[in-house]
């Protein structure tokens, strides 16, 4: 199981799991069930949208920490 990556809560492994698929296509996912971002070559997974927002705020204040 992943952590947050500002938080440190659990990210559950359902992160993943299609809900659905939109008219073109795309999959869905669920983002209650955590959310992930590509930065600087990896993923970083958080609990929730409002994590990952602190995060592509200031990507590096929590890198470092």
């Amino acid at each position: 199981m992943q952590s947050c990556q500002v938080c440190g809560n659990p990210v559950t492994d359902s992160i993943e799991q299609e809900t659905g698929r939109t008219m073109s296509g795309a999959k869905e996912i669920d983002p209650t069930a955590g959310t992930k971002r590509f930065w600087g070559g990896k993923w970083y997974h958080f609990d929730t949208l409002v994590c990952r927002s602190k995060f592509e705020s200031s990507p590096n204040s929590y890198l470092e920490a």
